[in-house]
């Protein structure tokens, strides 16, 4: 499947919000309409950054614990991968 280059207009709020997430996080916004575009949803995690969850044993057991109730003992490859096949 070839890719193609397209150009799309977006709300200003939605331009502004997209612009304090790229700051944020580094995405360009390009991308953040990509993944958007494709399913996806760029959301805060309210505990902090994955590095944070290295030195904190106790946020680490609540991150798995909300993983646990959200997907069961799935991993993350599992998911994605049946999300493609779903999209296929």
């Amino acid at each position: 499947m070839a890719k193609r280059q397209i150009c799309v207009q977006v709300d200003e709020e939605v331009a502004r919000k997209m612009e304090d997430i790229r700051d944020k996080t580094g995405i360009p916004v390009s991308r953040q309409i990509e993944l958007k575009l494709k399913g996806f949803k760029i959301v805060e995690d309210e505990e902090g950054t994955f590095g944070d969850l290295f030195d904190n044993p106790q946020k680490l057991a609540k991150v798995r614990k909300r993983w646990d109730k959200a997907f069961g003992k799935k991993t993350a490859t599992e998911i994605l991968h049946r999300k493609k096949r779903v999209e296929s």
